[in-house]
């Protein structure tokens, strides 16, 4: 494990999730989100900087082309948005309902390189389940009569949808099935229309928790399991092949991954709670 993690960075917050990097006023930041205090922080230069504060609990944050950050808020059971190129910090309802039924918890959320936002609806965890799989998954697509369409892809049928990413080419949508401890796959055809499949199935642990696509289309699943429910105390990542192949197995200390990113395919950020930690992960040796 040594040979590629890099640097451990001890977090502010409680209960952090949703790592992702960005450029901020000319420097390059490591974001993540702390769940429990509902903060969205910026990590640079050894400082940890708050970024917008929601009142709730956040679950997943990404930045879209104009430095707005989008945020999935499960205890507001909301889609934020807030705009911190024109320092407006306090963030906004973007969505809440479908066809005036309220969500039961939005847990994680994507843009795709087309500017279409997935997100996944679970509630915490315990509300959608296998015996209850009434988990969904929706995109916010630009309408062509103007405007923005909020519709699903999946609709209260799966069991804790947690994770959601999209390939470098907008064609394909990943989604991670943590209580049925998979990956679904979402692809278009004809554009609009979306089609659902299993695309790999894991075994132990109790799911994978998060999912990231590089430009090459590798996807990197984190696996997540209660701290304490195993000899082990290593949390496991999972690199896939774009055909659903594990190619490589990384470990990080923790078992309670709840997070990753990849910044081209150099390095890959994950968050992990019970160490209330974000590790880097050199990638340069693992995947060529």
């Amino acid at each position: 494990m040594s040979n590629y993690l890099q640097e451990t960075i001890k977090c502010k917050g409680t209960k952090i999730c949703s790592p992702f990097v960005r450029e901020i006023n000319g420097k390059e930041v490591i974001g993540y989100v702390s769940s429990g205090t509902g903060e969205v922080f910026a990590y640079s230069e050894g400082k940890h900087v708050p970024l917008t504060y929601t009142g709730g609990e956040p679950f997943g944050a990404v930045f879209d082309a104009h430095g707005k950050i989008h945020i999935a808020d499960c205890a507001h059971g909301a889609i934020l948005r807030a705009d911190l190129a024109n320092h407006s910090h306090q963030p906004g309802i973007v969505v809440k309902v479908y066809e005036e039924k309220p969500f039961r918890g939005p847990s994680s959320i994507a843009i795709s390189p087309s500017n279409i936002t997935y997100f996944t609806d679970s509630g915490p965890m315990g509300e959608t389940t296998i015996e209850q799989p009434r988990g969904s998954v929706y995109c916010i697509a630009p309408n062509p009569s103007g405007g923005h369409i909020l519709k699903p892809l999946a609709m209260e049928c799966l069991a804790h949808p947690c994770a959601v990413a999209v390939s470098p080419n907008s064609k394909l949508v990943y989604v991670a099935e943590m209580m049925n401890n998979r990956i679904l796959r979402f692809v278009q055809r004809p554009s609009g229309i979306y089609h659902m499949s299993v695309f790999h199935q894991f075994s132990g642990d109790l799911g994978p928790s998060c999912l990231a696509c590089d430009t090459t289309g590798r996807i990197y699943v984190g696996s997540f399991d209660i701290a304490g429910g195993t000899d082990s105390t290593n949390g496991r990542i999972y690199i896939l092949s774009p055909q659903g192949i594990i190619k490589n197995t990384l470990e990080v200390p923790g078992q309670e991954i709840t997070g990753l990113c990849v910044e081209a395919t150099h390095k890959l950020y994950v968050t992990e709670a019970t160490t209330n930690s974000l590790h880097c992960i050199s990638l340069d040796t693992i995947v060529k």
